[in-house]
């Protein structure tokens, strides 16, 4: 019995010593696992070096991540489960980041990983926190003796083939550029004759990773103000067809003499921004066609490292001590990082470093009895690191003197936001809502698992428990102001261009954010669990246990959010909106009850000193009757699990396996609760229409009816049941097949729903025309809680299923070869693939949403192998070393392709449905998928069983009606180990990703343009593929390995 329990994972040693058996039938336990050896890890190629991306060779696994470089994040998703539910360990250290659940707050180098154990299905009590795959990463360990190796891989744009497009308009290759250093040592931790002489006491393992990635800006090519235009001088203005842009005086009503502001007219604040924008730098008009006069093309560095130390401490044979310490770095600094600032003036550096580190004690008290501690914590902040370049942004500094409502929300003083409309490509300023960027993200975790061997029992018991601390501002709130300068025939002030109202100081809306909220989130997960391995007879046995959960709502530290509430609101406090009429034959806007004019701009506003701008609006912060983050806490979830295991004949060959479990996610911050922080009350938006820089601060503000969110108080939690039903057999050369059925479905799983929406047809009804337009009125008069635009609703209502056949077949390293093989054919379908998709309120969901689940794949066959090929004994050492220890290895992908909806548009706008809310989908006529005999680049499907739907329908195309391209690809690569003395060799790589060069299409064209008049489908390349997969990759390697 004591063998048995100390072959669980998680001491690499062991791990390796079960591993060197081969493959073997299960029939110790009925969980659905896969292992990624270390073998897979260390010779099959994966272009960024992405551990997570080896899942791709278990059956069940649909895989869409495809970097160039190593990064924090997955689009894995896993038996029918969306992909924010996979949950990733390493070393037994918590790596989901709360954000969206499927970023990983650690990199992670390929080279500092032992195996990869992937729990699939079905698996016991032990592992909970989320329904998908549990995928435990473990670390390489010291040994006693000394190995390590240092390593460099290239990869160039002249290695590599061009791409299909590029092919097609005779397009260069485009810059592909990387390159990848690493080197780490293992060995005891001894001083001989003094300290560990034995080497069986202290291990350590080293590994550090780098990544120099430099990476070339997009070419910008803008328009900014010239030297005349700055000193107000517009005569030489023209546009893009070379006729003189006209500069009006907004005091005369009439163009400026000359097309000249008169200096005494200028704004020095006005005339301080335009010089903030660098002057022309390209003149050649045969080439712009007058459409830029700058140009500029920068360089981004993105270096990222990552380093792991890993300590073994043997104190004697009933107690080990392991510790992990991991780090990387992540950054990016350059011309356009952190902001949206389209020209050279800052050099921002932002980093997203990441650090972690877990201990695990196992202590062995007796044959039967083993406990096991593991704590870690990680922490990764976000930091952004200013430029000198701010100064030159800052108002005090370059002479701005306009002051903004909110002065303490910007403390560096920075310059507002602008906007110029009318002018092409303008030069721009604008910054991150979070700027500068800081955020923080922390996780401890605990756990400790007893396990007691008793007669025919394994039984086992433990808790875990995490907490995670947030802080996090948005990016989208604007609280260094913002100044839309374009052109508006409405504005009295309007000078007729962006520039030149810009000198005046006129604008046609400014815009800031009332605060600047940085909220601070916390989360707490209380899980634990008993099970049992039964033995009940010597062929069968039996796994069964419970885990329970308190997975609490996610809360702000000082309750600062707030959210929409039906419940909470009182048509009796609606708002009134300012109304359309037409004043002296001129459409304005006019408060409904004071009659005071405004322009028309504003139609649609909320009318001053009406109702309850925050009608339904609550928060935790000011009603103690709410839950702290919006959510009831749902108490103790039960997840039981139960799982058998027969071994058929008693001799080890062929094992029938099956279960059956309940599995609970915990929710995301992203999807929830983030932008609840940022909402009204606590957060609003000023609006000002019309003004100048001289006299806004005293204009009275105007708010826009907004769109806010809510959440479903009852907070169900997202569960998933699974099961399997599977027979393995060994079939001898090393070799075990599996076969079985396995399924899932999703219950309470998260959706959003629009609240407020435009009902079908409304558009349509007399009553609902502006006599002033002689159109439907815009859209916040129709809705039916009036002051807000959308109101997106997120509730626990959506589900899903799951259906498969898994085969798969595989070959642990024996004898020079290893291979894997894995066909999943299966079907997924559900009401929305994300948490934050919107589902349908006018129609029925499970007419308009319910169907094949966006990563749906019919067919996924996944290849692997490593082989050594034979060795040839020539007879010379020159001739030994040349033809012998060649290696080849690679990953074979056959995969359907991705459900895609068809889509459409007119020649001139038509409005079908009646409501904003919702459109019409295309009239599918008859089956639009081609014979693949059929298919070509131009014709993808049929085209013509499409027709544009008629007004007041709402067409009849499911959610999706075809399927894009597939997946026919090899990656192939070759390695020669060339033995330098006893002890050490060189092995040089050769890697080729997509290795046939094959095409593979990704993209087509899905949209159909119908003309109004006639109902034709006029888009001449409807049906046409337009993008494709990478063609073909080499990547170059040498290691150094002793």
């Amino acid at each position: 019995p004591l063998g048995k329990l100390e072959l669980e994972v998680g001491a690499v040693a062991e791990s390796i010593e079960v591993r060197a058996q081969g493959a073997v039938v299960q029939t110790a336990s009925a969980e659905r696992a896969g292992t990624i050896t270390s073998a897979q890890v260390d010779q099959i190629a994966i272009k960024g070096r992405n551990v997570m991306e080896l899942l791709q060779l278990l059956p069940g696994v649909v895989n869409n991540s495809d970097s160039d470089v190593i990064t924090r994040g997955w689009d894995i998703y896993v038996n029918g489960n969306r992909r924010n539910t996979v949950s990733s360990t390493y070393d037994g250290m918590t790596l989901n980041a709360i954000g969206n659940n499927y970023n990983s707050v650690l990199m992670i180098s390929q080279d500092a990983v032992a195996e990869v154990k992937v729990l699939l299905t079905n698996y016991q009590a032990e592992y909970g926190r989320m329904s998908g795959a549990n995928v435990q990463i473990v670390s390489k360990s010291g040994t006693r003796e000394f190995h390590g190796g240092v390593s460099y891989y290239k990869r160039h744009e002249q290695f590599n083939a061009n791409n299909f497009f590029n092919n097609q308009v005779g397009a260069a290759k485009p810059r592909y550029r990387y390159n990848t250093y690493n080197y780490n040592i293992g060995g005891p931790v001894y001083a001989p004759g003094k300290f560990n002489s034995a080497r069986d006491k202290i291990f350590f393992f080293w590994n550090q990773e780098f990544w120099p990635l430099k990476t070339a800006t997009s070419l910008q090519r803008i328009t900014v103000p010239t030297e005349l235009e700055r000193a107000g001088d517009f005569s030489q203005s023209v546009d893009l067809n070379n006729r003189l842009i006209a500069v009006r005086d907004p005091a005369a009503n009439a163009a400026f003499p000359g097309n000249i502001i008169p200096r005494t007219r200028l704004n020095s604040s006005g005339v301080a921004l335009l010089g903030v924008f660098p002057k022309p730098n390209f003149f050649d008009r045969s080439i712009s066609a007058g459409r830029y006069n700058y140009i500029y093309q920068g360089e981004t560095d993105q270096p990222k490292s990552t380093a792991t130390l890993k300590l073994d401490f043997y104190f004697n044979s009933n107690n080990r001590l392991a510790a992990n310490f991991t780090r990387h770095g992540d950054s990016s600094q350059g011309p356009f990082v952190g902001h949206s600032i389209n020209w050279p003036v800052l050099n921002e550096k932002r980093t997203f470093d990441g650090k972690g580190i877990v201990s695990s004690y196992k202590r062995i008290f007796s044959p039967t009895l083993i406990n096991e501690l593991n704590v870690g914590f990680t922490d990764r902040p976000e930091r952004e690191i200013l430029s000198e370049g701010v100064a030159r942004l800052q108002r005090d500094k370059i002479g701005f003197n306009v002051g903004q409502f909110n002065r303490q929300a910007n403390p560096l003083n920075l310059l507002p936001a602008t906007a110029f409309g009318g002018v092409t490509s303008p030069a721009t300023i604008g910054y991150d809502g979070r700027f500068p960027l800081y955020t923080t993200h922390k996780i401890f975790t605990a756990n400790d698992n007893v396990t007691r061997t008793w007669r025919a029992h394994i039984l086992k018991a433990g808790f875990y428990y995490d907490f995670i601390w947030r802080g996090a501002s948005d990016n989208s709130i604007i609280p260094f102001g913002r100044f839309d300068f374009g052109r508006d025939t409405n504005n009295p002030l309007d000078t007729g261009y962006a520039y030149s109202n810009a000198l005046l100081g006129n604008f046609s809306g400014y815009t800031e954010t009332t605060s600047r909220p940085f909220p601070e989130w916390r989360l707490s997960n209380i899980e634990w669990f008993a099970q049992d391995t039964w033995k009940v007879t010597r062929r069968f046995t039996l796994d069964y246990g419970l885990r329970f959960a308190m997975i609490a709502p996610i809360w702000e530290k000082e309750n600062r959010i707030t959210g929409f509430l039906p419940s909470a609101w009182n048509p009796a406090q609606a708002v009134k909106l300012i109304q359309p009429r037409m004043v002296s034959g001129r459409r304005v806007g006019v408060h409904p009850v004071t009659g005071e004019v405004y322009p028309a701009t504003v139609i649609g506003y909320v009318a001053p000193g009406t109702g309850n701008p925050v009608n339904g609006m609550v928060s935790p912060g000011t009603d103690n009757s709410l839950p702290r983050g919006l959510v009831k806490d749902r108490g103790v979830q039960f997840a039981p699990r139960f799982g058998f295991a027969w071994d058929v004949k008693g001799d080890g060959k062929t094992a029938v396996r099956g279960g059956f479990g309940i599995f609970h996610n915990r929710q995301n911050l992203d999807s929830q609760i983030l932008l609840h922080a940022f909402l009204p009350p606590a957060v609003d938006n000023v609006q000002i229409v019309y003004g100048n820089f001289d006299t806004f601060l005293t204009s009275t503000g105007l708010s826009p009816t907004q769109n806010v969110q809510g959440v479903d108080m009852i907070g169900k939690i997202p569960t998933v049941y699974n099961w399997s039903f599977t027979v393995q057999r060994d079939v001898g050369f090393g070799t075990v097949v599996e076969a079985g059925y396995i399924g899932s479905a999703g219950r309470h799983l998260m959706w959003q729903r629009n609240l407020n929406p435009v009902p079908l047809g409304a558009n349509f009804e007399p009553k609902n025309i502006d006599p002033t337009t002689n159109r439907a009125y815009p859209q916040q008069f129709l809705v039916p809680y009036v002051g807000y635009n959308s109101l997106i609703y997120r509730e626990w209502g959506a589900s899903s299923n799951y259906h498969s056949l898994q085969v798969s077949a595989n070959r642990r390293f024996a004898r020079g070869l290893q291979f894997g093989a894995a066909w999943t054919w299966s079907k997924a379908m559900d009401y929305n693939s994300t948490d934050q998709t919107t589902v349908s309120v006018l129609v029925p969901v499970r007419i308009w949403n319910y169907g094949l689940s966006d990563f749906d794949r019919t067919h996924i066959l996944k290849l692997n192998w490593l082989y050594d090929l034979p060795r040839i004994r020539a007879g010379n050492k020159v001739v030994d070393r040349l033809v012998n220890h060649w290696q080849i290895s690679g990953i074979g992908s056959f995969i359907s392709g991705s459900p895609m909806s068809v889509g459409f548009g007119t020649t001139t706008a038509v409005d079908i449905t009646g409501t904003p809310t919702q459109g019409a989908r295309i009239v599918v006529l008859s089956d639009p998928v081609l014979p693949k005999s059929e298919r070509t680049f131009k014709r993808f499907f049929r085209t013509e069983v499409f027709r544009m739907p008629a007004v007041g329908t709402f067409g009849n195309a499911a959610r999706s009606v075809i399927r894009g391209p597939g997946v026919n690809n090899w990656d192939i690569a070759l390695f020669k180990s060339i033995p330098v003395r006893e002890r050490f060799r060189l092995q040089a790589r050769w890697e080729t990703y997509n290795t046939f060069n094959h095409t593979q299409f990704s993209g087509v064209d899905t949209t159909a343009r119908f003309d109004t008049a006639t109902g034709q489908q006029v888009n001449a390349r409807f049906g046409e593929m337009t993008a494709a997969r990478p063609a073909r990759v080499m990547q170059l390697g040498l290691r150094f390995l002793f």
